[in-house]
């Protein structure tokens, strides 16, 4: 209980500080004049996005064939739940939903998520490496520490990838050891922890096995494409004129910052923000920033609500028990 007040407690006074900047009726403004034409390749943008992350899963998950229109509906309603649920606990909904559905063990759709996950950090680092390049004069002399910074990111992102069954086969080693020396060993949530973090190691290497480094990449770099098309569209739609280097590096930054792990509600408040730091940057004044952060995300949020309620409603109900 305390987490989640914690959470509307963050989200409101992030909201607040934004909104204290800006009139409300430049925002309905900004809503009620939105181009159809840009609105409508964003929205088709989003879609196709959700289609590439559905496909990735597909090559992802491995002991079980799961169709892509259950992939789809699983990734449209996990992505509500990031935009709703506090303190990141829409992360969870992916090997909840996948579960559910499937009867796949949590692990495996655990697994298969932060793997997931990693291509995204990869792909986000290097597009904002690139962006980082092309925006010298805003960096200054701290070019060259970014440039480090990102690039030993990316580096550790790749170890992450090819040492995480390794690093908890030795972390299960470890606690062994520990266990017998403390008497542990005959804890049934030690034993539960232990077969969890056996399972998960299994499930990495089984994932890595399949060698689908090529397909995951390319549909990962695809759902990127598309995500940063929705940004651009939507922003060509509020009348946006900054060139397409400054529209990506705004919307980088606002991915990065939506990224962090802040306890609030969903992503509101943090993509807002990350939204207007990032624009500010690229040379938006404060009042647009804000405006146009609040817009898209409003507009995005009802895309995926609308989406997600055709995906719930034909979800096969299955009676099958969560593995546990």
């Amino acid at each position: 209980m305390k987490r989640i007040l914690l959470s509307i407690l963050v989200t409101a006074i992030i909201i607040f500080v934004l909104l204290s900047q800006i009139s409300f009726k430049d925002l309905y403004f900004l809503l009620k004049t939105v181009n159809p034409v840009w609105a409508s390749l964003g929205a088709l943008s989003y879609l196709l996005g959700l289609l590439f992350r559905a496909l990735r899963f597909k090559w992802l998950v491995y002991s079980k064939d799961i169709s892509l229109l259950d992939l789809i509906r699983i990734t449209t309603l996990y992505h509500l739940s990031l935009m709703v649920l506090p303190s990141k606990l829409g992360e969870l909904s992916y090997p909840y939903l996948l579960n559910k559905i499937s009867g796949m063990t949590l692990t495996e759709g655990l697994a298969s998520l932060i793997v997931s996950r990693v291509y995204d950090f990869f792909i986000i680092l290097m597009i904002f490496l690139f962006a980082s390049i092309g925006f010298q004069r805003l960096f200054k002399n701290n070019l060259f520490l970014t440039l480090l910074l990102v690039c030993l990111l990316i580096g550790l992102v790749l170890l992450t990838f090819f040492y995480m069954s390794g690093f908890l086969r030795w972390l299960l080693t470890t606690l062994e050891k520990i266990s017998t020396k403390n008497k542990l060993q005959k804890s049934k949530l030690f034993l539960w922890i232990q077969r969890k973090m056996k399972e998960m190691a299994e499930d990495f290497y089984a994932i890595q096995a399949r060698r689908t480094y090529l397909a995951v990449s390319l549909t990962s770099l695809a759902s990127w494409v598309m995500i940063f098309g929705t940004f651009i569209a939507f922003l060509q739609g509020f009348g946006v004129n900054l060139s397409l280097l400054k529209m990506v590096f705004g919307s980088t930054v606002a991915v990065i910052a939506n990224a962090l792990p802040i306890s609030g509600i969903g992503n509101w408040g943090t993509l807002e923000a990350g939204w207007t730091a990032g624009f500010l940057m690229a040379g938006l004044s404060k009042e647009k920033a804000i405006t146009t952060g609040f817009g898209f995300h409003i507009i995005i949020f009802m895309m995926c609500a609308v989406i997600s309620l055709f995906c719930w409603v034909p979800f096969k109900k299955t009676k099958k028990p969560f593995s546990t």
